[in-house]
């Protein structure tokens, strides 16, 4: 039976985080491990429901971390799977109805504080010195205010054999007011509506076919984990839509990914998210991690907010870039290049309207020049492409 990693980022979501639990652990699909990190939330019981949901389901393990954003959360989890962490117990014995504490020992960039695990899980004292990572065939991400079907992973598993990734449907719930409250889904902008297995070219070829100029990969769908681990793939830390790079690196070195055009995942539009669509941007907004470049724009949410992307934007093209000129499979990268950079230039460059630059990332532009091209070149190239 596979074994599939769950992680759930969490911060400040303690009205969503129950909702989200219990259509994790209430899978039908049964033989998970799943990690929760706390990143740095600040309300009041997002830890606290944490840790009474790692209590009671002996496949939940805790992690309590300083605030770093999304992508460090995530990548929490991809390095506990990987093997990176040594844990030390903390707690000496085990007490009934109570939480093992471990340290982590050595490298932790993350500045990981205590790491949580429910005494259900140990048998006796050796149990927890003997503690160690569990090996897992697939990995899930899940974030923490958002929830599945109780199917999910059930149908995913399966779909799994012979791809590196499993791409199922979502829908969108608008907690928040927008303009545009679109259903629309990376899956259904590219219209597939058939269960089939295509491989990364057929991926970009879709792409070129439909009205999308971006992508991006996160928490639709199931990845095979020794295709992260081959592949060295991590989110970027300290940057605006961090699944972006991910998705297209994810997507890129695949040989197969398996089209599944059911929605098993409800994603939730709310205002205290970096990423949300709301315009409306206030000071509450602010992650803590965001916080230096808030100060330096004086508080002007917006503006901070609006520069972050655009230097985002940059350093993802740079990474796009470094991976299209280096990657073996020249057709692979052509199309990246015709099909998907041009959005990710073209926003890089909004960052010069900004007379502050606290990233210092206006200098790398001069990287990038040779890859910005005109909008008509673009659309011809994607016409004749598609």
């Amino acid at each position: 039976m596979k074994k599939v990693g769950v992680v759930i980022p969490i911060y400040n979501v303690e009205k969503y985080l129950k909702e989200c639990l219990d259509s994790v652990i209430n899978q039908t699909y049964t033989n998970l491990e799943i990690i929760l990190v706390n990143d740095g939330s600040t309300d009041e019981n997002s830890l606290n429901i944490a840790k009474e949901y790692t209590l009671k389901d002996k496949r939940i393990i805790l992690f309590d971390k300083k605030n770093g954003g999304l992508s460090s959360a995530r990548n929490v989890g991809i390095e506990y799977f990987s093997g990176e962490y040594k844990l030390k117990n903390k707690t000496q014995t085990i007490k009934e109805n109570s939480l093992i504490e471990f340290n982590i020992e050595g490298n932790n960039p993350y500045e990981i504080y205590t790491v949580y695990k429910s005494y259900k899980a140990f048998n006796n004292e050796q149990d927890l010195t003997n503690f160690t990572y569990p090996i897992i065939d697939y990995i899930i991400f899940l974030d923490s205010d958002d929830y599945w079907e109780l199917n999910c992973i059930e149908e995913c598993v399966p779909r799994m054999d012979g791809v590196e990734v499993v791409w199922f449907d979502e829908t969108k719930y608008y907690e928040i007011s927008c303009k545009n409250q679109s259903q629309s889904s990376r899956l259904k902008d590219i219209n597939m509506k058939q269960e089939k297995k295509i491989t990364s070219l057929e991926w970009l070829r879709h792409l070129a076919r439909s009205k999308m100029k971006d992508f991006s990969f996160a928490c639709s769908g199931m990845i095979n984990f020794n295709h992260i681990k081959d592949k060295k793939l991590k989110f970027k830390d300290g940057v605006f839509a961090e699944d972006h790079l991910f998705g297209i690196l994810l997507f890129s070195q695949a040989k197969n990914i398996y089209i599944y055009p059911k929605i098993f995942y409800y994603y939730r539009i709310r205002a205290n998210s970096l990423t949300n669509q709301d315009k409306k941007i206030t000071k509450d907004n602010i992650l803590p991690y965001f916080k230096d470049i808030f100060i330096v724009f004086e508080e002007n949410a917006t503006l901070a907010k609006e520069y972050f992307k655009c230097a985002s934007w940059v350093q993802t093209s740079l990474e796009l870039v470094q991976f299209i000129e280096n990657y073996h499979d020249k057709k692979i990268s052509s199309l990246l290049r015709d099909v998907i950079l041009y959005f990710y230039i073209k926003n890089a460059f909004k960052v010069e309207k900004f007379d502050k630059d606290p990233l210092c990332i206006k200098e790398k532009l001069q990287l990038l020049k040779p890859y910005k091209i005109s909008k008509i070149k673009y659309k011809i190239m994607r016409f004749l492409i598609s």
